[in-house]
């Protein structure tokens, strides 16, 4: 229990200075703090638009704030450093709703300076947000307002994550505004946002095969077919019905055996024979 009691009292300590800075500086565009424990003492880090206002004239500004944190909040030796917000002010929720709150004190119809503010948030780079003006705006009853544009989140633990509040108040003769700014981070990554993942091409290296250079080879010599005649029983007769089953040399013939030979219409067995047996004899006297 006592270690609850801790973080409860601490978390309230830590709610307290936070509205009390928010009053404080108030008009210096108050973005946040934090707070965070060292050997040395507590280091609070504020965020602010307008820095000047916070340090005061030779510093006196934050001398007076650091002692009444240790007075006020029981502070162990505080040390205050401010940090300006600079261009990711627009995207900052508490600064965005006391510059609307400003403009509204100021004069500024309610619906130009709600959408003036969408406008400076989403050019940004914001995903999305939503300005709500609740309050007397023109007339005796109260009435809300909403201004809103891209992705917004309403509910869920996501809500925590990616969305940034802010609120402030704005004081009028007709009564007090309240002005609550949302706004989605541009770095917000939601759980339905599923990005594939694309495998990298990879070069496919083909290995050059060296073709090898194949010897150049001699055409055989070849003899007319019509030398056949030569031989004694072998007339012109059966050289044109070589020719005509397209056998055009000797040596074609001569890589035939009998039957291929006999196939041919017009040529007998025996004729096949005696070519057979004198055709080599042919060929060499021709070489």
């Amino acid at each position: 229990m006592a270690s609850e009691r801790k973080f409860i009292t601490e978390n309230t300590k830590r709610s307290l200075i936070k509205k009390f800075l928010l009053k404080e500086i108030e008009g210096a565009g108050f973005g946040g703090m934090s707070i965070q424990r060292t050997p040395i003492g507590t280091r609070l880090n504020i965020l602010v638009e307008r820095p000047g206002m916070v340090i005061g004239k030779a510093g006196s500004k934050i001398k007076d704030l650091t002692e009444t944190i240790q007075t006020k909040f029981n502070v162990d030796n505080p040390q205050i450093e401010i940090q300006e917000a600079g261009a990711s002010a627009p995207l900052n929720a508490q600064i965005m709703a006391e510059k609307l709150a400003e403009a509204l004190e100021r004069g500024w119809h309610f619906r130009r300076a709600g959408h003036s503010t969408v406008r400076r948030i989403m050019n940004a780079g914001a995903k999305g947000c939503q300005i709500t003006i609740a309050g007397k705006l023109t007339g005796a009853r109260h009435r809300t307002e909403k201004f809103t544009e891209g992705h917004v989140k309403y509910c869920g633990d996501i809500v925590k994550q990616i969305m940034d509040e802010g609120y402030a108040t704005s004081k009028l003769k007709a009564g007090v505004l309240g002005v609550k700014v949302r706004i989605m981070k541009p770095d917000a990554k939601l759980p339905d946002e599923i990005k594939p993942i694309i495998p990298e091409k990879k070069e496919l290296k083909i290995k050059e095969k060296k073709v090898e250079e194949k010897p150049e080879v001699k055409e055989k010599k070849k003899t007319d077919i019509k030398k056949l005649t030569e031989i004694q029983g072998v007339g012109p007769s059966v050289v044109k019905k070589l020719e005509k089953a397209k056998i055009e040399s000797l040596e074609e013939l001569f890589e035939m055996d009998v039957d291929s030979i006999v196939s041919i219409e017009g040529i007998g067995k025996k004729t096949a024979e005696l070519i057979i047996k004198k055709l080599a004899k042919i060929i060499e006297e021709g070489k």
